[in-house]
C-alpha cells in the first residue's frame, strides 16, 4: 500500500496544522507506510496571489489541503496587501509593517478581499494542474467563508435557514437600533418574527464580529465580544453587554466591513443551557456531531461554551427531529465542493425544527475528539482520502 502525498498551504507552526499532521502520521504509520507529507506557508502563496508558479511542491502528483490562513499577524498583513492591492481606492500603505495589537479587528472587509484575491489564484492555479487533487475548491471556501453567499445558497437549495433581512444591507447609514425595537415603533422583529436578531460580520469566524440584539423593556442591548478600546475595535473572549451610542458604533463598524443581519433563533435547552451542535461532514455525510452548551447566546467553547456528554444530549431530542437536523446538515454540506464541511446546527426551542446556522470551511478542529471506536474527526477524512487514492 503507498500513501498518498499530501501537500497543505497552511501556517506550518499553527496549532491546527501541528494536530492535523500528527495524525496524519499516525494513521498511515499504523499501516506500515510512511506518508510524504509537505507543507507550504500561507506566507509563500498569499504573495503571488495564489499563482503557484515556481513552488515546486505542486509540480508532482498530490492532494492539495487547504488550511485556515487565521491565528497569524503576519499572514494576516499579506492579505490586508492583497486586498489593497491594484484597488485605486486604497490609500498607498505598506501593510507588512502594520502594528496589529492582540485582538484588534483590522479591517476584517479587506482581509477577507484578499483571501477571495488569492483563492481566486488557486482556483486558476489547480485547474492547470489536473496532476492536483485539492480537497477543496477554493471558490467553495471563499463562499462559505462568506455568511450572506451560504445563506443564500442554502435558502435555494431548501435548506432550512433562519431569516435574513435583504441583501446588501439598505437602510441607510449611520444605522437606526429602532427599526429593531417592536416598542419603539421599528419593524424589524416584527418583520421576522423575532425576539433578537444576530449582526454578523459577513467573513467572520469563531464568533468574531457578532452582536446579539436583544428587547430590554423599551430599550435594545447587545451581547458581543466586542470592545471599543480608544475608538478601535478589539475582538474579546468575554462577552459583554452594551448599549445605546456604544451599540450603534458596534452595529456600524460591523455593516461597513461586510455584515449578515439575521433573525436570532431561541436555542433549544439541555439542562437549563442554550446548545447547538457543530456536525462535521466528509463528502456531506455526518460523521462526528459535537454538542456546545453555554448560558449564553453564542455556545463558542472560547468564550465559555462546553462539550456537552454526547449519549445525554441526544437522549433530549426526539428522533424525527434529530434526523431531520442531520439530513439538513448533509444537505448543506453538499452545497459546496469540498470533502469537508463543518456545518453548525441549531434546534429551535419547544418544536426542535433544525435550522443551519453555518458552514465552515475549516471547521474540522476538535483536538482531543473521539468516537467510541476511538478514532478522531480527522481519521474519518484520512479514510475518505484513502478510498480517494485506491
Amino acid at each position: 500500500m503507498a500513501a498518498p502525498r499530501i501537500v497543505a498551504v497552511c501556517n506550518p507552526n499553527g496549532k491546527r496544522w501541528e494536530l492535523y499532521r500528527r495524525e496524519l502520521l499516525a494513521y498511515w504509520r499504523e499501516r506500515g507506510v510512511e506518508p510524504d507529507v509537505t507543507a507550504v506557508p500561507w506566507a509563500d502563496v498569499i504573495p503571488r496571489d495564489g499563482v503557484l508558479d515556481d513552488l515546486p511542491a505542486f509540480d508532482s502528483p498530490a492532494i492539495v489541503r487547504l488550511e485556515s490562513p487565521g491565528k497569524d499577524d503576519d499572514v494576516t498583513r499579506l492579505l490586508l496587501e492583497a486586498g489593497a492591492r491594484d484597488d485605486p481606492a486604497e490609500p498607498r500603505k505598506v501593510w507588512r509593517d502594520l502594528e496589529i495589537p492582540k485582538g484588534l479587528l483590522v479591517r476584517p472587509g479587506l482581509v477577507y478581499r484578499g483571501f477571495h484575491r488569492v483563492l481566486r489564484g488557486l482556483k486558476a492555479s489547480f485547474a492547470a494542474r489536473p496532476h492536483l487533487s485539492p480537497t477543496a475548491c477554493p471558490l467553495a471556501v471563499a463562499e462559505m467563508f462568506d455568511k450572506t453567499a451560504t445563506c443564500r445558497k442554502l435558502a435555494a437549495a431548501g435548506v432550512p435557514v433562519p431569516e435574513v433581512w435583504p441583501d446588501p444591507w439598505k437602510l441607510g447609514d449611520p444605522i437606526d437600533l429602532e427599526l429593531f425595537n417592536p416598542n419603539g415603533g421599528g419593524n424589524f422583529t416584527r418583520l421576522l418574527g423575532a425576539s433578537s436578531v444576530y449582526v454578523k460580520l459577513n467573513a467572520g469566524s469563531s464568533a468574531t464580529g457578532i452582536v446579539n440584539l436583544r428587547v430590554n423593556g423599551h430599550r435594545l442591548n447587545g451581547i458581543t465580544t466586542l470592545a471599543d478600546i480608544n475608538g478601535q475595535f478589539f475582538n474579546t473572549r468575554r462577552l459583554r453587554t452594551i448599549n445605546a451610542f456604544i451599540l450603534e458604533r458596534a452595529c456600524n463598524f460591523l455593516l461597513a466591513e461586510g455584515a449578515i443581519v439575521q433573525r436570532g433563533i431561541p436555542m433549544a435547552q439541555i439542562d437549563g443551557q442554550n446548545f447547538d451542535l457543530r456536525v462535521v461532514c466528509v463528502n456531506a455525510k455526518p460523521v462526528a456531531t459535537v454538542f456546545r452548551l453555554s448560558p449564553h447566546p453564542m455556545t463558542n467553547l472560547h468564550l465559555g461554551g462546553r462539550r456537552g456528554e454526547w449519549s445525554h444530549c441526544r437522549g433530549t431530542i426526539p428522533t424525527r427531529q434529530w434526523l431531520d437536523g442531520l439530513d439538513a446538515a448533509s444537505d448543506a454540506a453538499a452545497c459546496f465542493d469540498s470533502t469537508i464541511a463543518g456545518v453548525d446546527l441549531l434546534f429551535e426551542r419547544g418544536s426542535y425544527r433544525p435550522y443551519i446556522l453555518e458552514v465552515n470551511a475549516f471547521g474540522d478542529f476538535f483536538p482531543g475528539w473521539t468516537d467510541s471506536n476511538g478514532r478522531t474527526i480527522h481519521s474519518f477524512e484520512f479514510e475518505a482520502l484513502e478510498r480517494l487514492h485506491e
